[in-house]
């Protein structure tokens, strides 16, 4: 039983792709409910029945359309979407309350946290929108995905792999032991690769930071910085299209199946 990550017992934690034969892999990072900002980034890149586009999480919570995010999971347009740290604070606030929304003294533990995170949207969809269907769809998520290439595979997480080869992280995603439950933790929780080692989640200043093995690259998400930053074989994409600061509001979506990585940012 995998109940920690709430997970669909028939659900792959990680998945490989081949190669994309007649198109273009491209990869986009944090949306938080921005889909209108999507649909206008894929329009100006031309994005093609031949092309593949991948999310590294992260659909829902602090912006304007979040309820969206089902319609998209479940959709044509995305090959695959991964697993954010958002949408495991919703499946554990949902798992908590069953979809109903708590009040005054009754906010607590799970329900609590997705509120302060930016789940009070579902205040709004509650009663249209089945909380069955959404953990079900949200909990069939993988934590990491290997996506084969011309030019090699890349390796998408949400977070941060935290580990010196991606066939270890693949493998320590598995089982049922705490060092499991940790690297499904980090994967969608860490933010080591940036600098902020949290101790609330396992991490104390030893984790390993080099170049992941057995991927020419790593996309991730999670951490919002002004530009894609390169650390080592990792590429971070969040370009914070949710916080309202100077030098933020831009999606970031990569181009991975090319000789080089590109980026294309597009603003709010």
């Amino acid at each position: 039983m995998r109940t920690d990550s709430f997970a669909s017992p028939d659900a792959p934690l990680s998945v490989r792709l081949g190669p994309n034969p007649g198109g273009r892999d491209l990869v986009v990072g944090d949306l938080h409910g921005h889909f209108a900002t999507l649909r206008r980034a894929l329009d100006e890149l031309e994005f093609g029945g031949d092309d593949r586009l991948f999310s590294l999480g992260d659909l829902i919570d602090r912006g304007p359309r979040s309820f969206e995010a089902k319609a998209w999971i479940e959709g044509a347009r995305f090959h695959l979407v991964l697993r954010g740290n958002h949408e495991q604070l919703m499946l554990e606030a949902l798992d908590e309350t069953g979809g109903r929304p708590l009040h005054g003294h009754a906010d607590a533990g799970a329900w609590a946290l997705w509120q302060m995170n930016g789940g009070n949207w579902w205040h709004f969809r509650s009663m249209e929108e089945s909380a069955e269907a959404w953990t079900g769809v949200l909990a069939a998520l993988p934590f990491a995905a290997r996506i084969e290439t011309a030019h090699g595979p890349v390796g998408l997480v949400h977070a941060c792999p935290v580990h010196r080869s991606w066939r270890e992280l693949e493998n320590a995603l598995e089982g049922d032991a705490p060092a499991n439950h940790l690297t499904r933790t980090r994967a969608i929780w860490s933010r080591v690769y940036h600098g902020w080692p949290q101790r609330e989640i396992g991490e104390t200043g030893g984790e390993y930071l080099g170049p992941v093995e057995g991927v020419r690259a790593v996309l991730t998400g999670h951490t919002s910085r002004r530009e894609p930053v390169w650390t080592g074989n990792i590429l971070g994409i969040d370009t914070g299209v949710h916080i309202d600061r100077p030098g933020y509001g831009r999606l970031t979506i990569a181009r991975i199946d090319g000789k080089e990585i590109e980026t294309f940012s597009f603003a709010r």
